[in-house]
């Protein structure tokens, strides 16, 4: 078995018009046996100046801390098999503790500068997390079992089989526009996970962005198993171009991708 992935953020199009950066990031990485995606949607307003800072580093923390957990226990398969909960909760811990310290280690390189000085007094003071507040999706993936973190919004679905579906718990907290987020004094408690053993053949993570530019689950659905095909036979080089059309077609937000799958 071969793994293959892929990763991917476009500037959505009202970010194009008003001259802001991408809020989005996503990561994956391959080893031999193993693979890891992850990406992260930064909130954008007024308060979370900082976001695109913010979801850069939640996806390479995310990325950082599922590898080192693979290599302190030898793999993902024994101990998730024996206590699912607390492994995915020792996980989450990790990348809120990493992504914490990334933020303070950034501040410290860069000050707030005049105008984020202007937007933290207008509030009466924000949280350094809060100003880098982000989502985050995360999977990892072996030949024989797959789990999955999530906090906050975007769509995680994997492949078994022929059949693509949504494997993530639904969080009856996303209600309209309101996501539970990295930044949250609660965090830990927000996370929500899945681990299947056996196995799926591929996944795909994927900011709000992407599914608000489908009419229906399905459509999305369809389209998560093209992005899957691409990646195992390595035609990804469009993606990005039609990622663009579904945001100036569609939700005209930022949309990240960032996708794993077994080829054998």
């Amino acid at each position: 078995m071969t793994l293959k992935g892929c990763a991917m953020s476009v500037r959505g199009a009202s970010h194009e018009e008003a001259g802001s950066e991408c809020q989005d990031s996503a990561r994956f990485y391959i080893a031999d046996d193993f693979a890891v995606a992850a990406v992260s949607d930064g909130h954008g307003s007024e308060k979370h100046f900082r976001s695109a800072s913010g979801s850069e580093m939640a996806a390479r923390v995310a990325i950082r801390s599922v590898c080192d957990f693979y290599e302190r226990n030898g793999g993902l398969d024994d101990i998730f098999s024996k206590d699912p909960r607390k492994t995915a909760r020792r996980i989450a811990a990790n990348i809120i503790c990493g992504w914490n310290s990334e933020i303070a280690a950034h501040i410290s390189l860069l000050p707030l500068n005049e105008r984020e000085k202007g937007i933290s007094d207008k509030y009466g003071g924000i949280p350094n997390e809060v100003m880098y507040g982000a989502t985050l999706i995360v999977a990892g993936m072996t030949s024989s079992c797959c789990f999955g973190l999530q906090i906050g919004d975007g769509t995680f679905c994997a492949l078994s089989g022929n059949e693509m579906t949504f494997p993530m718990p639904e969080d009856s907290k996303l209600v309209a526009n309101y996501t539970t987020s990295l930044c949250d004094n609660d965090a830990i408690e927000n996370f929500r996970f899945f681990y299947r053993e056996g196995g799926y053949s591929g996944v795909m993570l994927s900011s709000d962005g992407l599914i608000n530019s489908f009419h229906n689950e399905e459509d999305f659905l369809r389209f998560g198993r093209r992005v899957l095909t691409a990646v195992s036979d390595g035609s990804v080089s469009e993606l990005g171009e039609h990622l663009k059309t579904r945001s100036r077609k569609g939700s005209r937000d930022d949309i990240s991708v960032a996708a794993v799958c077994a080829v054998p």
